[in-house]
């Protein structure tokens, strides 16, 4: 009896991937380094040299995104980017390694160096389809749905392990969205198992797609709380501002690729069974030499206000938002109409979290 087909397990990144893709995830590995070398034990100093190394080249490569003006000049950028992120990464390896073999100490937890380690791999598949011309508008969306949540949720166990155990509120909400993640996580493993070969959209997927986008916003609207009251010194923890900054803006990233992800169709493209996900709103991007700006269809422009200021190109930003949203709508395409009269003009309301966990109190005592 011949054996079956062994599926293939590398993740493909989510569509599409442009300048402002770029300039996200370079401000994602700079912070690694930083907050590697934060963790490292004084006396490596030549570790501790390395991380600031990678902090400075990943620095001079963000700079050159926010001036890239032409192709050669992107095509060159990704180069110069993938050379530096796969140094990048075999050195997160390294470290993870020293680790697990406790040849080093520090305050870099070995999760920590993995889940690090996970991202720059991420970032070099998006570089890598980018460099070879491959169109990378196809995603194995059970398999992204299952990297994002992890990652979340292993941002939530750091968290967890960095507030002061006096927290015991703040702690009790955090672990009880780890193991609401935890749930997450292993339904989206079965899922990826499950639609191995399905040919045709599958409502339940869909429906913990939604369960996925509900638990994530609250998670970020925690995060964006904790923030807050750590930029305040109303926390005691060992929560630098800047890490929970970062969580709150991965958290954001992914309610993104949701959004993309509940636009799309899903069909079978290899003999492998990977489930594929085509974009209905984003047309192909042609991506040699470096095109990096999405065509859309002119009425994406809409969507353009509630877009986050790093990744404003995704033309879908705004769903998640939406809390009546129609997954019908197909903003492409459709008919002008003749605009509703502006309704009359109502005082601006402060800006309020949108975080409604049960805490027996506000987090710092404000109210509503």
């Amino acid at each position: 009896m011949p054996r079956s087909t062994v599926v293939n397990t590398k993740r493909q990144p989510i569509p599409p991937l442009n300048l402002e893709e770029m300039k996200f995830w370079l401000r994602i590995m700079e912070e690694h380094a930083l907050f590697i070398k934060a963790g490292l034990p004084c006396e490596n100093t030549a570790l501790i040299n390395q991380a600031d190394t990678f902090q400075q080249e990943i620095a001079a490569l963000r700079t050159r995104a926010e001036r890239v003006q032409s192709e050669r000049k992107f095509a060159e950028l990704v180069a110069d980017t993938q050379t530096v992120v796969e140094d990048f990464y075999r050195y997160k390896r390294r470290l993870l390694h020293l680790v697990l073999t406790c040849q080093i100490n520090g305050c870099n937890f070995a999760l920590f160096l993995d889940h690090v380690a996970r991202e720059a791999e991420y970032f070099l598949r998006l570089l890598s389809k980018l460099a070879s011309g491959q169109q990378p508008y196809q995603v194995a969306a059970a398999r992204e749905a299952e990297f994002w949540i992890r990652l979340l949720e292993d941002h939530n166990e750091f968290i967890i392990h960095r507030l002061d155990p006096s927290e015991r509120t703040l702690l009790a909400t955090a672990e009880s969205f780890s193991e609401e993640f935890d749930r997450l996580y292993l339904q989206g493993r079965d899922f990826v198992s499950m639609l191995r070969g399905e040919p045709d959209e599958v409502p339940s997927f869909r429906r913990f797609l939604q369960d996925v986008k509900v638990s994530t916003m609250r998670l970020r609207d925690f995060d964006r709380a904790a923030e807050a009251l750590i930029a305040e010194c109303k926390v005691v923890g060992l929560i630098p501002a800047l890490l929970a900054d970062h969580v709150r803006r991965e958290a954001d990233h992914f309610l993104l690729i949701l959004a993309i992800l509940e636009k799309g169709t899903y069909v079978p493209v290899d003999d492998e069974g990977d489930l594929e996900f085509i974009q209905d709103a984003v047309a192909p991007v042609a991506v040699a030499a470096g095109q990096f700006v999405v065509e859309t269809c002119d009425d994406a422009s809409d969507f353009a206000e509630s877009a986050l200021p790093a990744i404003a190109a995704f033309p879908v930003v705004a769903d998640y938002y939406d809390e009546d949203e129609d997954d019908d709508d197909d903003v492409c395409g459709r008919e002008p109409e003749e605009p509703p009269p502006p309704p009359p003009p109502t005082p601006a309301k402060p800006s309020k979290y949108k975080w409604t966990g049960k805490w027996p109190r506000p987090l710092g005592g404000a109210s509503d």
